[in-house]
């Protein structure tokens, strides 16, 4: 199995949290704690990589790594 690695940024707008990741910058997570913000981004993550026509799918290879996490 292939792994695909995300690197992930956590922001805080307001009372939530963003993640947020450099090889997939259109792809967001919101949430009120670290790991609903990490579940969303990983869904949009997966959505995006479905709807590709680059033919990849990854969700069980898919690895977010946070490298930065502010606020």
């Amino acid at each position: 199995m292939t792994v695909m690695r995300c690197h992930v940024t956590l922001t805080r707008e307001g009372g939530e949290l963003v993640a947020s990741c450099l090889e997939f910058p259109a792809c967001t997570g919101r949430g009120a704690s670290r790991d609903v913000a990490l579940a969303r981004l990983r869904d949009s993550v997966r959505f995006w990589l479905e709807a590709c026509p680059c033919d990849t799918t990854a969700d069980a290879g898919l690895d977010l790594q946070v490298v930065r996490e502010a606020g």
